[in-house]
């Protein structure tokens, strides 16, 4: 069963790697100002690390039990939260586009999350032996 869990997990890093590569090559492509590209791409940046932060702390809570995991899952959104007010703030203070962090950083997120969400059910499926 660890072996499964190990499976599962290198899966979703996989995938959360994909979506952060895609994010960034979106992010630095699709913006037409300078301005707006570096703030999209700081985005997708924080958002990136925090979802790697996350799926590490999800596998390390999810080794203990589910309701371990549903905490860390109120941690990374703590984490979340301030990382987007700090970063918001940093590109608003420096003249970027706040516009193009927020879109750079909650499009990541939102597959960051069904990623990790997706990672938590198949990681206690496993555990609770429902995945032959």
């Amino acid at each position: 069963m660890k072996e499964q869990g190990a499976e599962a997990f290198r899966l979703h890093a996989g995938l959360s790697a994909v979506v952060a590569v895609v994010g960034l090559a979106v992010a630095a492509l699709a913006p037409k100002v300078p301005e707006a590209r570096l703030s999209a791409v700081i985005g997708v940046a924080l958002a990136a690390v925090t979802g790697a932060v996350g799926l590490v702390l999800k596998r390390r809570a999810l080794r203990k039990d589910l309701n371990a995991a549903l905490k860390v899952v109120g941690v990374v959104f703590g984490m979340r939260a301030v990382g987007v007010v700090v970063g918001l703030l940093w590109v608003v203070e420096r003249g970027l586009g706040a516009v193009a962090f927020v879109a750079g950083f909650f499009g990541t997120y939102f597959a960051l999350q069904w990623i990790e969400v997706s990672y938590v059910m198949a990681a206690s499926r496993g555990a609770a032996g429902g995945d032959e």
